[in-house]
Parts: C-alpha cells; structure tokens; sequence
C-alpha cells in the first residue's frame, strides 16, 4: 500500500488517479479480462480516446451519461473516460425494465446513454418517446480515431462523478450523488481494510452500477496491484480462476461463503493463493471452520452507497462472534435512540454516521432534497439499519428498521415489488415480505389478494411478475388470501406475515418445477 495515500491525501479525481498511476506503474498490468490484459498506461490511453468521441458524440462538462452495459475493459475505459471530461456516470442495472427501468432513467435524464446490445431491446421498450434515438449509442461507438480533441476541465474532488441508484430498500429507488473525492474515499477504505499491497491481485465479478465493484477496482488501482475482472460470478469456476490468475483478495456478498462452503471437500482445499474474503456478512456459523478449510480471512465491513465503509473488523484482531467490527476512525458511528440521544452500550437503536473528512459521503439524493434533508436528521446520516455498539466499541448489525429483502446479493425493495403485482389486472392489492433462504439471505414471498376469487392461478402471477420485474425481484413463494392482517390505521401488518411465513397454503415456484435464472425460465419435473 503506497503510505502516502489517506482519506486526507487523495487524488482529485478518478482519471486523475488513473494517470497518476499510468506514470509510476505504466507497463504493470491493471486488469485481466476475458479479452487479455490491460496494463495501468493501456487503460489510461483508451479513456483518452473514450473521452474524444464522447465528445465527438454530443457530451459536455456537468452533462450526464447513463450507462447500461456489462463489466469489462471497455466499460473501465468509458468510466474514466466519463471523469476525463467531467460528465458524470448514471450507471443502470440491466436487470430493470418497463416502468421500473423507465422512471431511473427520468431520474437520470441523460445528455447521452451507451446502451450494449445486449440490453437494447429492453431500453427502447421502457424509454419509447423519452430518449431520441440519436442520443442512444452503443460501446462500439466509442472505438476508433476520433476527430474531437477532449476537453480536461477543472475537476474537482466535489464534483458528482456517479449517481449510483440504490435498490430502493425503504421505498422509490433513489439516485445517489458521488462526488469524486466520496467514490476515491471508498476506494481507500478498502484497501484499509483489506490490507491490500502491489502484489496482491483482486477479484472482482460485482457489478458496476454497485458502488462495491467501483470500490474494489479504485482500491486496486491506490495500491497499484491488479484485478481480476469477471462479468458475473461462477461458482463452478471460481477456484479455477483463482489459482489461474493467483487471485489474493476477493469480495464475497450474499450467499457466496454458502456457495463455496457448500462444496464437496477436496484434500488440497487450502492449496490456493487467496489470502483474504471480505465477505457481507461473515458467515459466523461456520467461520472458523471455513477459514480453515481454504487458508484464508474473512474480514467483514459496514457501510452503504450514500455513506461509506463506516466500520469493520481488523485483520489479526479477535472480533467478538457476530459483530462487524469497529468504527472507522475516518467516521463517528453511533447507536442513537428514537429521541435522538444516544443508546446505552448494549441498547439497540439506529446506526448513524458522520465524516472526520469532508466529500466522504453523499452529495444527496438527486431531485429529492426533501429526502436528503430526512436522513441527514441532527446533522447524523441515519442509515435506517437498528444496530447495537458494546462497551468495547464493537458494532452488531441487527436489521432494517424498514421492510428490506436481501436475495442474491440484491437489496429488493417490497414496496417496488408490490407496486408492479398491484399492476396486474386480477390483484387487489399484495404484501411482500423475506422469508429464509438456504443461502442464508431471504426469499421473496407475495401474499395476494384477488379481486375475484379464482381468476388467476399462483403460476400466472409468477409468469406475470417474471415478464415484469428483474429476476431476482420475483417471488419464489406466493399465497393467496380474502384478506390482509391490518393495524388500527388499516396499514398491513407485514409483522404478522412474516411471523407465519411459509404456510400450508403457500405455493413454492420450485416445487412446481419452476425457477427464475439471470437467463430466463428454468423448468424441471416435478417430485411425486
């Protein structure tokens, strides 16, 4: 890790960290794609490029530029490309379409969208009189000579490089605004944490409209080490690829520890160079038991998209069993109480967070100061999550303190998913909630109420909802009711439901042969 770097020390911008580290590390390779290899000077020299026939394509300084298109080397180079001329990035999951894809894309209200083919279809489908066609271009267009010389305006470290939309845990997605110095601190942070060194090599298959894959490349890029770059994560090659590319250090969300741990056992387990998982969460189950199986650490850390990783375990340190770790001596975290004061070591309450350093967290949410205003309470940024801090400092993790579902390493918002199967001609209205998953994250369950009786069977509101949501928003488990359990002000009780979960009476997508994948319908016979 380069000493002279902190929170206090860091670049002025995202390219002016690329070309930073271009000059010292140029012919060291950065990143390793399916494509080849891409050295620190490769990557800075195509984002010049990039930022030529951006220009040459109509953006401009403080212009917007949405984003829809896999992990790769060209997406690296349009990122940095993006900051070179001082637009700024709106990154979209690809997983979103219809209204859902429509209303971010509003919230975004771009100058220029890189749209991959891929994705095209479903892009003008939800956009159809939003977005001119002359305004949609593929990363194809990006390649070649350009006749625009690109503009290096002033950046500064203030200044949004991303909006980054989170995945609307407490209601409507919302776009977050990173400036430069906010995206650069996460970067560092990780290397903190992570003790990452020049010699270690990264593994990052997240995706990039995720503030943890933008962390994880910008923290390899600070400690000029290299990184493994995978579109999606395989299971089924993870190791290969480790040992191939002697991978040192990777991210691990969700159920990735489950997924790994449930493997058969092979003798030489241990046999591989990773030294380090930063896993979410640690799987304190079986985490002794995993770490010594593969030779390796698991560190946890705590943070969120508008703030930033606020607390962590320490390499090395005896993290009481289930905790997160410590604060960040970069931020106060504490535990406050519903009256704003703070919580008795012990006491659970809502975690909440400051900055020692300014530009180390959210610039607001884009259009809604209202919003922005709310969770900046008391000057405190109230993250929502009930949590409990012990007489040592420890962090525990308790829950959302509103309706949350973690599936497939997504944050689901129940209420986006209620909007869209409210939508359906036959339902009255629905209540969706977690119910526990193998993988040691949550699975959806829709609890239904049908305008008449009968006129839809529990396998057509799948098929409606698997044509209308992301595949990892829809519900694995639906049951239908006459009635919804309500509180005295006619609110549902989602307390109630979640109390019951899964009943006699509810029926499981997989026990009927069905399964939503990131490719579509998967079917198979049924058991007797």
């Amino acid at each position: 890790m380069d000493a002279a770097l902190s929170f206090a020390n860091l670049p002025s911008s995202l390219h002016a960290l690329l070309d930073e580290r271009a000059d010292r590390f140029g012919s060291r390779t950065y990143v390793i794609t399916e494509g080849g290899e891409a050295t620190y000077s490769d990557l800075a020299r195509r984002s010049r490029q990039f930022a030529g026939k951006l220009m040459e394509l109509g953006a401009q300084p403080n212009s917007r530029i949405l984003v829809l298109m896999p992990a790769s080397e060209t997406y690296l180079g349009l990122w940095f490309a993006i900051s070179r001329i001082g637009a700024t990035e709106a990154p979209i999951n690809p997983a979103y379409k219809g209204l859902l894809l429509r209303q971010l894309v509003e919230t975004a209200d771009p100058s220029l969208c890189i749209v991959d083919d891929s994705f095209r279809e479903q892009f003008d489908q939800a956009c159809e009189g939003l977005i001119p066609a002359e305004r949609v271009k593929r990363p194809q267009d990006l390649d070649g000579p350009s006749a625009a010389e690109a503009i290096s305006p002033s950046v500064s470290p203030r200044d949004i490089s991303s909006i980054i939309f989170t995945s609307g845990t407490t209601g409507q997605s919302k776009g977050v605004m990173i400036s430069h110095r906010h995206q650069l601190s996460f970067g560092q942070a990780y290397v903190e944490i992570t003790g990452l060194r020049e010699d270690d090599t990264t593994y990052n298959f997240l995706p990039f409209f995720h503030i943890a894959a933008k962390f994880v490349a910008l923290g390899t890029m600070l400690a000029g080490g290299r990184m493994l770059l995978r579109p999606t994560f395989s299971v089924s090659n993870f190791w290969k690829d480790v040992c191939t590319h002697g991978v040192t250090v990777c991210s691990a969300v969700g159920g990735l520890c489950h997924m790994l741990n449930s493997q058969p056992r092979q003798p030489d387990d241990a046999d591989n160079p990773l030294r380090l998982i930063y896993a979410v969460p640690v799987p304190w189950e079986f985490k002794d038991a995993f770490e010594q199986r593969f030779g390796l650490t698991l560190v946890e850390g705590y943070g969120g998209t508008e703030n930033n990783l606020v607390a962590y375990s320490r390499i090395g340190e005896d993290t009481p069993r289930g905790a997160i770790g410590r604060p960040s001596p970069h931020f106060d975290v504490r535990v406050l109480r519903e009256d704003g004061f703070p919580a008795e070591h012990g006491e659970a309450g809502e975690i909440c967070i400051r900055p020692h350093y300014p530009g180390t967290m959210m610039s607001g949410y884009i259009g809604m100061p209202e919003k922005t205003l709310e969770t900046m309470g008391d000057f405190w940024f109230h993250t929502g999550d009930r949590g409990v801090m012990d007489k040592n400092g420890y962090l525990f993790f308790l829950d959302r303190i509103k309706d949350a579902i973690r599936r497939r390493g997504e944050n689901i918002s129940s209420f986006e998913v209620e909007r869209v199967l409210n939508a359906c001609p036959h339902v009255a209205e629905s209540a969706v909630i977690p119910v526990p998953s193998e993988l040691a994250e949550d699975e959806v369950k829709a609890v239904v109420v049908l305008k008449e009786p009968g006129s839809m069977s529990e396998e057509d509101l799948f098929r409606y909802a698997m044509d209308s949501m992301p595949y990892f928003m829809v519900p694995r488990y639906i049951e239908f009711r006459d009635s919804l359990p309500r509180t005295p002000t006619m609110k549902i009780k989602k307390t109630d439901l979640r109390a019951e979960g899964i009943t006699n009476a509810t029926w499981d997508c997989e026990r009927a042969g069905l399964k939503i994948t990131r490719h579509g319908l998967a079917t198979r016979a049924t058991s007797a």
